[in-house]
């Protein structure tokens, strides 16, 4: 297979977001605590991978820089009807529960290229902001939050965070870290391709998405003048 075919198969969807493309028969031959390993590195994005416990799979992080504010990067998350307009091949997004600004229910699609079956899921996304002004938004899978939607294959098994931390040259670091299974059958090389892909993607489509929200303000995000820490 070669490198444009194996690059359809990157998928993904985005503050609202899962691995897609990821097969339940390779065997459990990893251990935990594995380095990470850098698979791209360019125009300031680095993206890295790592051995996930219990998996053949491979955890994907990605850290970008990005000039704007950490108000601006909520918004965008937290948008998600604009999803699929920066999302690598998201299927679109919808707010199903939010418990206040700090949590929320979402159903997810992932448009999945031909011959393969599109998936979807419902993750939870949960949102604390350190003294420091540190920002975490912790994804957890809740595949049994909504019955099943016909023609869909439902996510079994996803996770991660987006963390965004305010640097002292106004700039945001914005790290997206994920692991995802959501069944389905595909050779393992292709499927960690794919993970890589689909974060390098997104992360690389996000610094100008996040431009349309410039201006935005909250109550609930405190803008802090970067610790970098």
């Amino acid at each position: 297979m070669n490198e444009e075919i194996a690059l359809r198969f990157a998928s993904g969807l985005g503050v609202f977001r899962m691995l897609c493309l990821v097969p339940t028969f390779l065997p459990v031959t990893v251990a935990w605590a594995e380095s990470w390993e850098t698979v791209f590195d360019e125009n300031g994005l680095v993206v890295e991978s790592r051995a996930y416990p219990g998996s053949a799979l491979r955890e994907i992080r990605g850290v970008i820089h990005l000039e704007t504010s950490l108000n601006a990067v909520m918004a965008l998350l937290k948008d998600a009807e604009f999803n699929r307009e920066w999302v690598y091949r998201s299927g679109g997004a919808r707010v199903l529960e939010e418990e206040g600004y700090a949590r929320a229910y979402v159903y997810g699609i992932v448009d999945a290229p031909w011959p393969m079956q599109d998936r979807d899921t419902v993750v939870r996304f949960d949102y604390q902001q350190e003294p420091g002004g540190n920002i975490t938004i912790t994804i957890n899978n809740f595949p049994d939050y909504l019955p099943h939607v016909k023609g869909y294959v439902r996510v079994p098994d996803f996770g991660g965070y987006w963390r965004l931390r305010p640097q002292q040259d106004g700039q945001v670091e914005v790290i997206y870290q994920v692991y995802g299974d959501p069944g389905g059958w595909i050779p393992v090389w292709v499927a960690n391709y794919a993970a890589v892909t689909s974060v390098t993607r997104t992360l690389q489509a996000m610094d100008s998405a996040v431009k349309r929200y410039a201006n935005a303000r909250s109550d609930f995000v405190r803008e802090i003048s970067g610790s970098g820490s």
